[in-house]
């Protein structure tokens, strides 16, 4: 059973990890996105920057004259084109190419101002084309600026290897951190829940003794004080019955606290088909009270391993609910299956049946449904007793309902726990 104690730990841990990890992963994508869009727009700038200059220093190498304009070739206003990566081209203001420098991009000319890339074998050749205008401002001309992208072209794909394991290191290492948080969270939730289930424990069990001596005087006050007058009459059977009601719920709570303890000294070989039969003898007069027909299928003999006690209390707590949700002139019907490594056990009942949004929260301790289920009484820990202990034997109970209709509960469990498999 150690092992069976240990897996809700493990999967909140597990649950934690993967919470925290799928946080950080989105953080860090969206921070790699972010730092590569800025860093294209950053690229972007400096290029713009960059063609402007040149573009600048193209219009102030020019000299107009009466008919045009003429370039001078010894200089560009003190700037110097490298051939193998930037190029300079002078266009008349009908779009006629005058002279060029180093690269020039290929297809026809737009006369336009513009910022634009062309493709080239290799790569790109980005260009920002802007006017000539003479000393009264008239537009003699153009003049367009380009410059190869090798450069930045070959800067985006170790951006993104580096972006990317950059982002793997990171995710690495949020695993790690990631994990030590749970495991960390976990602990202290387990730990915390280990105290609330011995408080739990020993309050009931500390309860138990004046809850039982309360009963124990009413009972004995009614019995040897038989002229009391009537109203004090009354008040001692309210006692006598509410103390026998907190003890039922003093029992319950220090089932549900023990419900995580090992089965290892707990193994015994229960006959299920004894176990159903026990049953039908206990709810049978409760049945016919309440005129509900209770019917338990034969069983073919099989055998599990677990504690006798726990569970028949798993399907008379499960039949005790049937009946008390099911009106007079319905039906409970009690049924098991086995395969070669689980029992079965079904009660259907044609009750009030359960609404969809309540079929889960059922098994809270303590809850109540709407004024038909509260109407049936009890302490609200029936369900709850019932998963825990089916649980505790590495089973469950499954719920199909249909409101008005009826419910069927199935408990599975296995032939034997898996501590002793």
């Amino acid at each position: 059973m150690n092992a069976l104690r240990a897996h809700a730990p493990q999967s909140l841990e597990r649950r934690l990890l993967i919470s925290y990890l799928g946080a950080f992963a989105v953080v860090i994508a969206l921070f790699a996105l972010v730092l590569r869009f800025a860093f294209e727009a950053t690229l972007e700038t400096q290029t713009t920057a960059r063609l402007v200059t040149l573009a600048r220093a193209g219009a102030a190498s020019v000299t107009f004259t009466p008919h045009g304009f003429v370039v001078d070739d010894a200089s560009l206003g003190g700037f110097s084109v490298v051939p193998r990566v930037e190029g300079l081209q002078w266009y008349d203001e009908r779009g006629r190419l005058v002279a060029s420098r180093g690269l020039t991009p290929p297809g026809p000319f737009e006369p336009r101002v513009e910022r634009r890339a062309f493709g080239i074998p290799g790569g790109l050749l980005d260009t920002y084309t802007a006017e000539l205008h003479d000393l009264r401002g008239s537009l003699r001309g153009w003049v367009r600026a380009s410059e190869s992208g090798d450069a930045l072209t070959g800067a985006r794909p170790a951006l993104d290897v580096a972006l990317a394991v950059g982002a793997l290191l990171a995710i690495l290492a949020g695993s790690y951190g990631g994990w030590r948080m749970a495991r960390v969270a976990v602990e202290r939730n387990e730990e915390s829940l280990t105290r609330l289930r011995e408080f739990t424990a020993d309050a009931a069990h500390e309860l138990r003794a004046p809850v039982s001596a309360l009963a124990g005087t009413a009972e004995v006050a009614m019995r040897e004080e038989p002229d009391l007058p009537p109203r004090t009459q009354r008040r001692l059977q309210t006692i006598h019955a509410l103390s026998a009601e907190m003890r039922v719920l003093v029992d319950d709570l220090l089932i549900l606290a023990r419900a995580t303890q090992s089965l290892e000294r707990e193994m015994f070989v229960i006959d299920v088909a004894e176990l159903l039969e026990h049953v039908r003898a206990r709810f049978t007069p409760a049945a016919r009270e309440r005129g509900v027909a209770l019917r338990i299928a034969p069983c073919d003999p099989l055998r599990l391993y677990g504690n006798p006690e726990q569970i028949e209390r798993i399907v008379a707590n499960l039949v005790d609910n049937a009946i008390k949700y099911t009106a007079p002139g319905g039906s409970v019907a009690v049924a098991c299956s086995v395969d070669d490594a689980r029992v079965r056990v079904a009660v259907r009942d044609s009750g009030v049946g359960i609404a969809v949004d309540h079929r889960e929260r059922i098994f809270d301790r303590f809850w109540r449904g709407d004024s038909l289920r509260n109407a049936a009484g009890g302490t609200g820990l029936g369900l709850a007793i019932a998963r825990a202990l089916a649980r505790r034997h590495g089973g469950d109970i499954a719920v199909t309902s249909e409101p008005g209709r009826g419910s069927e509960f199935t408990v599975t469990l296995p032939r034997r726990p898996p501590a002793l498999s």
